[in-house]
């Protein structure tokens, strides 16, 4: 490609998947595609290998003020063949600023050629750019290499702007670094970015990239405890424009500690923290120097590593910015002093950003947590417990009371997993998908998981009264009969579940589990018909078998004498 390649907009009325054959010769393409009622603006950079797919017309940028700025008024072109492949449905056209020049054919010998050597270093920058977030040369660190080798120009506007252009130097296991890392300019961050778990025992690409400290921007490592131990030996010093750390550890026998000389002890520009399978017991004084941190997660928290509610409350309560924190630990160890329970009359930290909270360990421990922090920005909180007799948690709802969350939902999901339980509260088709509340509990047994679900749901009935809907689902292995546990759960377990949704309108029952929940329904008739689910209309019962049909018709009619009639539909729900 040279300075003086040709440049040409394309003005299009229709989505065209692939127009790389088009423009096989053409270097640089500004394009203003119509799709729908959505008008796209964007350029491309091409060479004879590439291709526009649909996604990259979603890059904008403003054509007419491109227009302006060109030496010549934009020509209109047209394309025969491409005219044959849309079968006439529209032409590829430029545009002269806004108004639209003759469709006919023209003499190409009678238009000038506008060269992308007279576009100004902003726009070139901003093609760039475009070129940068739509690029599909993976992995994306590389994408500027093709740019700085174009031509002098070109290498001098992305060396000149590292931090517009976002631009990194990519380091793993198999990079040469003492041999190319000179090469490019100091001034490009360089990440270090490893996701092979078997990295080789001496690491010494990966030592030689991190002794660059005051360059380091982002470090992901997924390696073994002996790995981490030799690269440690060098990240005790500080690591001044580190934005993002995630160190995996997994299948060690061995837990790594990172002590409180990690990092100098400080990151003041972290941005995201992600410690996996890692000790950690500097953690509490090392969190309160990342003013800047947006995401927290610290998974498989091993014994060694474990910090108290109080300690970890307290090194949360600084910043300002956190927007998402995952706490988990390796194993039921997790539960905190009994002796310490927090105070009644307890001064609450705030996290005034906080939107997620993911949580996995003893119950015990998320209560002692969230009745120390206030979170109203609140929207999603997912706590996962392991296995345990009872649970009681009061500062839970207690929690939820004191955020932006809805009190009252609409929709609950059981969902019934292999060697876990899982329920979801929240609203119909929420934005994103994201369920409000998210409970669930390790344990296999079927009786078991009823009786889990039911105490959840007694515990946080205040915020069921106005459910309407309940969706069951089971994903057990299909070599799971549950119909051999049908002795095992007592229909009392499902009562008292089903008696914390007196709205309820809609209910689903799977396949699997119809004939258990079925025989529980038997016990809501005579007398008792009227004991739970008093306001259900609808029951959902997709491709039910033979048996489960015959077992749930003495409730059906039941309610048909008592009129309160529910109707059986033999179809998902809606």
């Amino acid at each position: 490609m040279a300075v003086g390649c040709e440049l040409i907009a394309v003005d299009f009325a229709f989505d065209v998947p692939l127009l790389g054959d088009i423009f096989a010769s053409v270097d640089v393409v500004l394009y203003r595609c119509q799709m729908g009622d959505r008008i796209l603006m964007g350029s491309g950079l091409w060479s004879r290998a590439s291709c526009l797919s649909d996604s990259s017309l979603s890059r904008r940028l403003n054509f007419e003020s491109l227009a302006v700025t060109l030496d010549s008024p934009l020509t209109t072109l047209v394309y025969p063949s491409f005219q044959r492949k849309v079968r006439g449905k529209g032409q590829v056209i430029m545009r002269h600023r806004k108004a639209r020049i003759s469709q006919k054919r023209p003499d190409p010998t009678s238009f000038p050629r506008v060269t992308i050597g007279s576009l100004p270093e902003n726009i070139l920058l901003d093609i760039f750019d475009i070129y940068r977030t739509s690029c599909i040369i993976p992995p994306s660190y590389l994408w500027w290499h093709v740019l700085v080798h174009v031509c002098g120009r070109w290498r001098y506007i992305v060396f000149q702007s590292p931090l517009r252009l976002h631009l990194r130097l990519q380091c793993n296991a198999n990079t040469p670094v003492k041999k190319t890392l000179d090469v490019w300019p100091r001034s490009i961050p360089i990440v270090i970015q490893e996701s092979r778990s078997r990295l080789p025992l001496s690491g010494a690409n990966i030592i030689a990239a991190l002794r660059h400290h005051d360059r380091v921007s982002e470090i992901i490592l997924y390696t073994t405890s002996t790995v981490l131990k030799r690269l440690y030996k060098v990240m005790k010093k500080p690591y001044p424009v580190l934005t993002h750390l995630r160190i995996h550890i997994s299948n060690s026998k061995s837990v790594p500690v990172l002590r409180n000389t990690f990092l100098g002890g400080s990151a003041p520009r972290l941005e995201s923290l992600s410690l996996v399978g890692v000790s950690f017991p500097a953690l509490p004084k090392f969190l309160p120097s990342c003013h800047d941190l947006v995401s927290v997660v610290l998974a498989e928290i091993p014994n060694a590593g474990y910090h108290s509610p109080e300690a970890m409350a307290t090194a949360l309560s600084v910043l300002t910015k956190l927007k998402e924190v995952s706490i988990g630990f390796e194993s039921p160890a997790s539960r905190p002093d009994p002796t310490n329970k927090p105070p009644s009359l307890l001064t609450r930290i705030v996290l005034p950003s906080l939107t997620s909270l993911w949580f996995f360990g003893a119950s015990e421990y998320f209560e002692d947590l969230v009745a120390r922090i206030d979170t109203p920005a609140i929207l999603s909180v997912d706590a996962r417990f392991f296995n345990q007799l009872d649970f009681d948690i009061p500062h839970f709802l207690q929690f939820i009371g004191r955020t932006q969350i809805p009190r009252f939902f609409e929709e609950v999901k059981l969902d019934f997993i292999d060697k876990r339980v899982y329920i979801h509260v929240g609203h119909r088709d929420p934005p994103g998908g994201q369920k409000a509340l998210s409970i669930s509990i390790s344990c296999h047994a079927l009786d078991w998981q009823v009786a889990f679900v039911a105490q959840i749901c007694r515990n946080i009935s205040p915020f069921l009264s106005n459910v309407e809907r309940l969706l069951i689902a089971t994903s057990h292995p299909d070599d799971v009969v549950f119909s051999d546990w049908k002795d095992y759960v007592d229909n009392l377990q499902w009562l008292e579940l089903f008696h914390a949704f007196s709205a309820l309108q809609h209910m689903r029952i799977p396949p699997r589990l119809g004939g258990i929940i079925a025989s529980a329904l038997q016990e809501l008739t005579g007398e008792r018909v009227m004991d739970a689910l008093p306001m259900l209309h609808h029951l959902h019962l997709p491709s039910p078998s033979a048996s489960t049909q015959q077992a749930i018709q003495p409730f059906i009619s039941s309610r048909q004498r008592s009129n309160h009639p529910v109707t059986v539909h033999l179809t998902e729900m809606d």
